[in-house]
């Protein structure tokens, strides 16, 4: 029977054809139903925008990765992908001509920082290397599905002995006051000068809190150290070569893949899984389904009405989804931007390459600015002046765009999905889009006529090309009530679903948004262990 299997995953983002690989290593029979005509989700490079361009239109750098397995145990550079690293990693000009470089060492970052404050530039060095060792738990923690006992087993302070030495492990009294307040504070009380504040809050931004959210402190702090831990890198031929790998991984161990194949519904017959069936009326079947779609798209638009108990379906209601993240523009430009912070060298009318292109470009020049963009998307209303980070991975990466051009991206937030003033995403995204390039021309005069192509995502195509809900890149909020053994929340925490066979993976579930794929590979251990009851 050719529409039989044994485990069948929906939605071929990073995560799930992690997933899919260690099932199909492990000898099982595994489909892969992606709905979109290119596997990937929110890590894919896209060809077919602007002729001779390569552009991602998601995701772009990859970190937490690099802490996990994954690409050495499914050995992916067999398959294609191979990895550029990006030192510096981010370059923070300002408007007073100043600016910071952040490399991979910290001594090195700490030098930069030190022309602003040597108070901060040594307070860097302490903070980074605190949270780094931290890390190293972390990034287990990470790799594991999350249970109460073995988190509070790696975080708790606790001495143990290593080659007869006593060593003090887990979190102290500093770093517990940190975790629990927002992370605009925990900057404030570190740090002094207003250039590194502003720098930090907006890579704290990343994960999703506004500055002011309670309980952030930890996401800013272990974002910011894993640069510098794990290091910056990208897939040579852009971001969605790490899942074009995985998915010929997928192949090469008997799975398939199928795109253009969009699941229109889960079939269940009490309480247990027995397959799909997609919008064209076609049904697969199998024993063990794995979604990695959307938590909410999972279990209340895919499952039959009436699966899930009431009180269980308004819990899954109930989850965080914060309305809007932000939008992105993918631009083909003649011309590198010429940041007054750090002129470049010009040749033929040529803006030269140096280390401020090499890695994100944080255009944000305060806390204050920062909190402003977050009050006004609260409201409803998009950013009167976004904060944008700018990249131009076609430095490092010379197969991206054609000799004499360059791919230009700019990540900007914070954009609400539901507007308040009446207006509409599809009437207002050209004018949200110039926006943002106007905050590149005020640190790059000159840049905005070197713009040629631009393809925007707004939150509303976020939701409806990639199917990030609300247009939320982390799926669900990356707030501390909904991490670890809370992701999405507690009955859920661990990859499986009151339906017998039905598990989910992606950035729903621990360890959440960002390109780890560890939720994938936790996701297999547990499908595994089961199957092989």
């Amino acid at each position: 029977m050719t529409n039989q299997f044994d485990v069948i995953l929906v939605g071929a983002g990073h995560n799930g054809l992690a997933a899919a690989c260690y099932l199909a290593k492990a000898g099982y029979k595994v489909l892969a139903l992606e709905r979109r005509n290119i596997v990937g989700g929110a890590v894919v490079t896209e060809s077919d925008i602007f002729p001779g361009f390569k552009l991602d239109t998601c995701s772009s750098f990859h970190v937490v990765i690099h802490g996990t397995p994954v690409v050495s145990e499914l050995e992916l550079e067999k398959f294609g992908l191979e990895y550029i690293d990006v030192d510096p990693w981010a370059f923070a000009p300002f408007p007073n001509g100043n600016y910071i470089i952040f490399y991979r060492d910290v001594d090195r970052t700490a030098e930069t920082i030190a022309r602003f404050s040597p108070h901060d530039a040594e307070a860097y060095r302490k903070f980074m290397r605190r949270w780094m060792k931290f890390n190293e738990t972390i990034m287990e923690v990470f790799c594991t599905p999350p249970r109460i006992s073995q988190v509070a087993k790696k975080i708790i302070p606790r001495e143990i002995k290593h080659r007869g030495e006593f060593t003090r492990m887990g979190i102290n009294p500093f770093m517990l006051r940190d975790i629990l307040s927002p992370y605009g504070k925990v900057i404030e009380r570190t740090f002094e000068s207003p250039e590194v504040r502003g720098a930090l809050a907006w890579l704290g931004a990343q994960s999703g809190p506004g500055p002011k959210e309670m309980a952030s402190g930890e996401l800013m702090a272990m974002q910011q150290s894993l640069y510098h831990m794990l290091g910056v890198r990208r897939p040579r031929g852009g971001s969605g070569m790490l899942t074009q790998a995985m998915a010929r991984c997928l192949e090469h161990y008997g799975g398939e893949v199928q795109t253009c194949a969009e699941v229109k519904q889960l079939l269940v017959e009490q309480g247990i899984i027995k397959g799909v069936e997609l919008d064209n009326g076609e049904r697969f079947y199998a024993p063990v389904v794995v979604s990695n779609a959307h938590v909410q798209t999972t279990l209340l638009d895919l499952l039959p009405q009436g699966t899930l108990n009431s009180k269980f379906q308004n819990k899954v209601e109930k989850i965080k989804v914060s309305d809007g993240f932000g939008m992105t523009l993918r631009c083909t430009v003649n011309n590198l931007p010429n940041y007054n912070a750090l002129p470049s060298v010009m040749v033929d009318g040529k803006v030269q390459a140096g280390e401020q292109h090499r890695g994100m470009q944080l255009l944000c020049p305060s806390i204050e600015y920062l909190q402003r963009t977050y009050d006004e998307a609260e409201k409803g209303l998009p950013p009167s002046k976004p904060a944008v980070i700018a990249m131009t991975p076609s430095v490092i990466d010379d197969t991206l765009a054609p000799k004499g051009n360059h791919a230009f991206y700019i990540w900007a937030q914070t954009h609400p999905y539901r507007l308040s003033n009446g207006e509409h995403w599809e009437d207002i995204r050209e004018r949200e889009a110039e926006k943002c390039l106007e905050v590149v021309e005020e640190y790059a005069p000159g840049f905005r006529k070197e713009v040629e192509g631009i393809y925007i995502k707004t939150p509303v195509d976020l939701e409806r090309i990639n199917g990030l809900l609300k247009g939320n890149l982390m799926h669900v909020d990356m707030s501390l009530k909904q991490m670890f053994f809370w992701r999405p929340f507690s009955q859920l925490a661990n990859y499986r679903t009151p339906i017998k066979g039905l598990y989910l993976t992606g950035a729903s579930t621990h360890p959440g948004g960002g390109v780890s794929a560890a939720s994938g590979y936790n996701a297999a251990q547990v499908m595994l262990t089961d199957l092989h009851r």
